[in-house]
């Protein structure tokens, strides 16, 4: 079994989606009030939907990083984690939500064809596509480090954006929630998020972290051994923390409230030793009786 399955138990248990809503948001904080940006935007009544669009509600900004320079008024955006496939059906299936999104405009042509964009974010490039696309007459070109323009199949302009080879620091968020991510890029990350100052980009931040940690071990595993990195991802992190420690307090109460209830307690002596073992008020240990 190759190292890849190997790590496919493990990655089907991370919310991927929700690093990289994270990632997205907060690749694109800059522009917070010139865009708007939905997840999983309904593409019909039925359970049909596209990951994230980006809608510029101020169209004249730029956004500019590697990734949103291209982005016109309405931006699809197809995220794909690492066990996913990205072959020519997926494009093809990219496509046709697209077509499905521009039909959906309050009259006719509302949503015009050249408003439109495609990206498709992935964490390794999908060699086999864009050899199977060039072998049919597509062109691929790289535009920046990491994103990727496929041409030919429709006149909506089609990015694929490599996250493992994105050089453009403003999306460091984007690619350290890649495996093997390179460390300099990971304490990067940590630094300028631990001066963050609004609690939605810290949010942001700890969802990209809570990723990236998962399938980066080693690297914090020595950070964490480093005591001003490790304060800074113990700030980033506290309210994570916060909520481990009272899940993990909780389960134990509980475990205790089984353990003695199967003795045959009564619930005032239960009371007592919850109050006395956890320090909490009586009161507080009743509740977790009832």
């Amino acid at each position: 079994m190759s190292k890849e399955n190997n790590m496919g138990d493990s990655n089907q248990r991370l919310d991927w989606h929700s690093g990289f809503e994270g990632g997205l948001r907060y690749s694109l904080r800059n522009y917070a009030d010139d865009i708007e940006i939905e997840r999983e935007h309904l593409l019909s009544k039925e359970p049909l939907r596209i990951d994230f669009l980006v809608v510029k509600k101020n169209e004249q900004v730029v956004i500019d990083n590697d990734i949103g320079r291209s982005f016109k008024k309405y931006n699809l955006i197809e995220y794909k984690n690492p066990d996913d496939a990205l072959n020519v059906d997926v494009l093809w299936k990219c496509i046709g939500y697209t077509g499905i999104y521009k039909n959906l405009g309050n009259t006719v042509d509302a949503i015009k064809t050249d408003e439109i964009t495609i990206t498709i974010c992935r964490s390794r490039k999908p060699l086999s596509l864009f050899k199977q696309l060039e072998k049919s007459g597509f062109v691929v070109s790289k535009l920046y480090p990491g994103i990727y323009q496929i041409s030919g199949i429709v006149v909506i302009p089609i990015m694929v954006a490599v996250l493992s080879e994105l050089y453009d620091k403003e999306l460091n968020a984007l690619k350290i929630m890649t495996s093997n991510a390179d460390e300099t890029d990971v304490r990067s990350f940590i630094e300028e998020a631990s001066k963050l100052k609004r609690s939605g980009d810290k949010s942001n931040a700890d969802a990209v972290l809570q990723i990236s940690a998962n399938v980066n071990r080693t690297i914090f595993e020595k950070i964490r051994g480093e005591e001003d990195m490790c304060e800074a991802l113990r700030e980033l992190m506290a309210d994570d923390l916060k909520q481990a420690e009272k899940q993990g307090l909780e389960q134990g109460i509980f475990g205790t409230v089984d353990i003695l209830r199967g003795m045959n307690v009564d619930d005032s002596t239960i009371i007592k030793r919850l109050s006395e073992q956890y320090k909490i008020s009586e009161d507080k240990a009743k509740k977790y009786l009832e």
